[in-house]
């Protein structure tokens, strides 16, 4: 079984991942070991040894995010009061049956883009491990299939050359470094590979990234 680092995810996935060990989990045939939500703030206990927080990001019930508190340091973690929004990064744990996060990193979110990026993550994430389109509730829409044709292959490997950029590439460029393709060629292309989960949008609907960057 194959083993993800880092999976960005939403809550209902969190809960619905199946176990494949005493204390991993996986979707599908694909193990991970930590991730990244994002989701608003419900309610706050603070307790000795941690922080209790109650994480809300609409597409399920609330998990239970757990932060460890390290006595050795002075300085106390920032606390994220209920109504804010975070990031949280850590594992999966379930213990009598109930599945929360412990937490190795809580990040208070104060740009709401920072939402909607996250929600474009999960997306292309799993577009990419799983070969599959999904709608922002991690809906399957679409399984596709098919090779990419020869024009598709140099449209993609032009945006996986400046998919390095946080913008990643934009129409212009594509026709500047592709004036031997037509604009029909190229935007029918584009419009494949973005439903086959090769391709997204970034800043608007003329920039584009690979979803393997």
């Amino acid at each position: 079984m194959s083993v993800l680092q880092m999976l960005p995810c939403s809550v209902s996935q969190l809960l619905s991942a199946s176990k494949a060990g005493s204390d991993t989990f996986a979707l599908a045939d694909l193990e991970f070991n930590q991730v990244s939500v994002v989701g608003v703030v419900r309610k706050l206990a603070p307790f000795v040894k941690y922080i209790q927080y109650c994480v809300d990001d609409m597409t399920g019930p609330p998990l239970t995010v757990r932060q460890w508190v390290n006595t050795q340091v002075c300085t106390p973690p920032v606390v994220a009061t209920p109504g804010t929004y975070v990031k949280v990064i850590g594992s999966l744990r379930s213990s009598t049956g109930e599945r929360s996060l412990q937490a190795q990193h809580i990040r208070v979110i104060t740009d709401l883009n920072e939402i909607t990026s996250h929600i474009l993550e999960v997306v292309q994430a799993h577009m990419q491990l799983f070969r599959k389109r999904f709608d922002v509730n991690m809906n399957v829409t679409v399984v596709p299939r098919d090779d990419l044709s020869s024009i598709q292959s140099q449209v993609l490997h032009v945006i996986r050359g400046g998919s390095v950029r946080d913008i990643g590439v934009g129409y212009q460029e594509l026709q500047s470094k592709l004036d031997f393709l037509s604009f029909r060629d190229i935007r029918s292309s584009l419009m494949s590979l973005m439903d086959k989960g090769f391709v997204f949008h970034t800043i608007d609907e003329n920039h584009f990234k690979s979803t393997d960057h």
